[in-house]
């Protein structure tokens, strides 16, 4: 398939801060100063705290709920009852699943998984659902990435004889579900260090309490479940999520699970080591696509097995996913780009449809959006013949869920954060929804900036920005994330010895470029139309690597390029 071609709009270069008025290390380079600053970090101190959080990771039985939680959990798993876990369908609400279906299982539970399907449930427990598993015998429900906003549901299996138990890291609504335990760091009151833990985190700290309440050994491999999921999840990589995801990769490599073994080596990760970016480009998206494509119980099954045969069926299986995810993604996105540049001038809140799209790559399509126009973006999908769901990305400070739920009462279902939520909106209602929306967003359009920006970090020649040194703090500084972000350099008037387009398509431009005695190839990913032939360029790059015959080589990813001045 090949994919069109569109010119971005320009990006304004946000250029890093000076290397002067710190505390830092005078032994750093002035790009290391660079980088460090920009990640708020000012002085060697700050720099310790960060790299070593003191104090971490913190006692499990402190995160609020939890004391509550842990009797009744016992309890199940002593009297052997049937547990429900119902998680969620992105890696953070499946990873966290398979945790706790593990750890139920370990100590005796007989235990039913349960993931919502995108499409016809969405996100959090449904009436549906509820009924479900109390007919499957389930005397419990345990909730990973979910549950706090569903009053109604929890009501209703407890007037069935169900009892449940939340574990959540959304922000709780005014009015709370009468459930047995409502585990959340943010939770009114809360005195836990560090409330930024995803679903996945929090599920690891409840089975880790419950292991210790029941006088178990830990079982750090949950860590491997709850790294794929803390990153997949984009909480900020800092303090005890810092910890998590360091822990937790460290020990990937070495993973017994037959399924996650079967994935590292279909992406070629088997026995090295593994990178937190790794997660975000290889391991999360396979992991997403069932969700995308079909149903994401392949995922948690392909986590949960123990057969070495069924873990190479499943891993073929989202690999297929994954293949058609790719495709669909690129040709929606064409479209999706095609309607925003058809029209002028730029919208402040770009709202897309078409009938090419679905709804499990909506997020993406919206995500896409917002980076090239540095819009907050809707992609809607036709979900029935009656309803339209939608997923948005937001740009700025611009508040997604504000927005949204000043239409709820036009709306069949929504839900999110600031960054990102999503919607149900029956036929009838779609164009007073979007123009509600657009009326919101043209009234805040400060919020975000009227160009995208590119947000550099450290700027230096290839020698400096490529030094053994740079490589070193570099390493001490994973894993990169959000709030942490990967390194982005930028190096002025580079050489260019050669360039030409390289992929199936021809999509990708591929310089060697050169500075400083120092030559190195330089790749810009699906990069549009004819880039300039530049004898001399300025280049805003993330440093990469690929394996070619058993051997790292290291190359510049292009994020933008200028003619040098």
């Amino acid at each position: 398939m090949t994919s069109a071609r569109h010119t971005p709009p320009s990006r304004r270069w946000l250029l890093p801060p000076r290397p002067d008025g710190h505390r830092l290390p005078a032994h750093l380079s002035a790009p290391a100063v660079q980088l460090l600053l920009s990640r708020g970090i000012g002085d060697g101190a700050t720099l310790e705290r960060f790299l070593d959080p003191p104090d971490v990771p913190y006692p499990a039985d402190t995160l609020p709920g939890v004391d509550a939680a842990l009797p009744r959990l016992a309890t199940a798993v002593r009297s052997r009852e049937t547990v429900a876990v119902f998680g969620d369908f992105d890696v953070d609400g499946i990873t966290g699943a398979a945790i706790l279906c593990e750890t139920l299982q370990r100590l005796g539970a007989r235990v039913i998984p349960y993931l919502p399907d995108p499409v016809a449930e969405g996100h959090g427990m449904t009436p549906l659902a509820v009924e479900r598993l109390v007919s499957q015998g389930a005397s419990l429900i345990v909730t990973v990435d979910s549950g706090v906003s569903n009053s109604a549901e929890v009501a209703l299996a407890k007037q069935k004889g169900t009892e449940v138990v939340i574990t959540d890291h959304h922000v709780p609504p005014p009015q709370l579900p009468d459930a047995v335990a409502i585990v959340n760091p943010r939770m009114t009151g809360n005195q836990y260090p560090f409330p930024e833990l995803c679903g996945a985190g929090i599920a690891y700290k409840l089975s880790a309490a419950l292991l210790s309440y029941l006088g178990q050994p830990d079982d750090p491999t949950l860590l491997e479940l709850a790294a794929l999921g803390t990153i997949a999840d984009l909480v900020p990589l800092r303090d005890e999520n810092r910890h998590i995801v360091r822990r937790g990769l460290e020990m990937l490599p070495f993973t017994t699970r037959p399924g996650l073994r079967a994935l590292l080596r279909r992406v070629n990760l088997a026995n090295h080591p593994i990178r937190a970016e790794h997660v975000s480009f290889q391991i999360a998206p396979r992991l997403n696509s069932s969700g995308r494509m079909a149903h994401p119980e392949t995922s948690l099954n392909l986590l949960l097995t123990a057969d070495e045969r069924e873990g190479e069926r499943l891993t073929t299986q989202l690999e297929q996913y994954n293949s058609r995810r790719r495709d669909l993604t690129a040709r929606s996105c064409d479209i999706a780009i095609e309607q925003v540049t058809a029209s002028s001038p730029l919208p402040a809140i770009i709202i897309t449809y078409d009938e090419a799209y679905t709804p499990g790559i909506n997020g993406l399509i919206a995500g896409r959006l917002t980076e090239l126009f540095n819009r907050p973006s809707i992609a809607l999908a036709r979900a029935d013949a009656d309803h339209l769901v939608a997923s948005a990305r937001s740009a700025g400070d611009f508040s997604l869920i504000n927005a949204i739920s000043q239409c709820d009462d036009l709306l069949v279902r929504y839900g999110g954060h600031q960054a990102a939520a999503g919607f149900t909106v029956r036929n009838e209602h779609y164009n007073d929804v979007a123009n509600r929306l657009t009326g919101i967003a043209n009234a805040q359009i400060g919020l975000f900036g009227s160009e995208p920006s590119l947000e550099i970090h450290a700027e230096g020649t290839l020698d400096e920005l490529l030094s053994p040194a740079m490589a070193e703090l570099c390493a001490r500084l994973e894993p990169f994330g959000k709030d942490n972000p990967v390194p982005r350099y930028l190096t002025r008037g580079v050489r260019v010895t050669n360039a030409g387009y390289v992929g199936a398509n021809g999509q990708h431009l591929k310089l060697q470029v050169s500075g400083g005695g120092r030559s190195i190839d330089a790749l810009a990913w699906n990069h549009p139309g004819d880039w300039g032939g530049y004898e001399a360029a300025d280049l805003v790059f993330q440093l990469a690597a690929d394996r070619y015959r058993g051997e790292r080589r290291p190359y510049l990813r292009i994020d933008d390029l200028r003619p040098a001045v």
